[in-house]
């Protein structure tokens, strides 16, 4: 078990802000479930919600190519960034073909194919110092 510390910030504007951090509570969490980051109470990030993937033909080239954009929706305040996979079927099975880090705030990313992508899909979750949210929904 991990000691979790909660304070009550006083903020002063005579001076710019001064601050002085005085003990509220002090309760205990898991490990497994938090993380402290700077002193402070940090908790993994809420899941990203709602991904799903849209592809457009570009015919402007010498030839063509096919474009996905993958969106989502940041359910997270506390997040460091997010992980964008993106999954092929071949033979069979599904296989993790590409595995991308996205910063704080991102809610897309674009991928090309030279061809029409069939057997594709992605998921996405947000991280941060005390760990992963789950997966989000799967795009096709």
């Amino acid at each position: 078990m991990a000691t979790r510390f909660m304070y009550k910030a006083l903020a002063t504007a005579a001076l710019g802000i001064a601050l002085s951090l005085l003990p509220a509570a002090t309760t205990t969490a898991s490990p497994a479930t938090s993380n402290t980051a700077g002193g402070l109470q940090l908790d993994p990030p809420a899941a990203p919600s709602n991904c799903r993937g849209t592809t457009v033909l570009d015919n402007d080239n010498d030839f063509p190519i096919y474009f996905v954009t993958v969106t989502w929706s940041d359910n997270s305040i506390n997040e460091a960034g997010f992980t964008l996979e993106e999954w092929v079927h071949q033979q069979g099975v599904w296989v993790l073909y590409e595995s991308i880090s996205k910063a704080a705030n991102s809610t897309g990313h674009v991928f090309a194919f030279l061809r029409r992508p069939h057997g594709v899909r992605f998921r996405v979750k947000a991280f941060n110092a005390a760990g992963d949210s789950s997966w989000s929904n799967w795009a096709h």
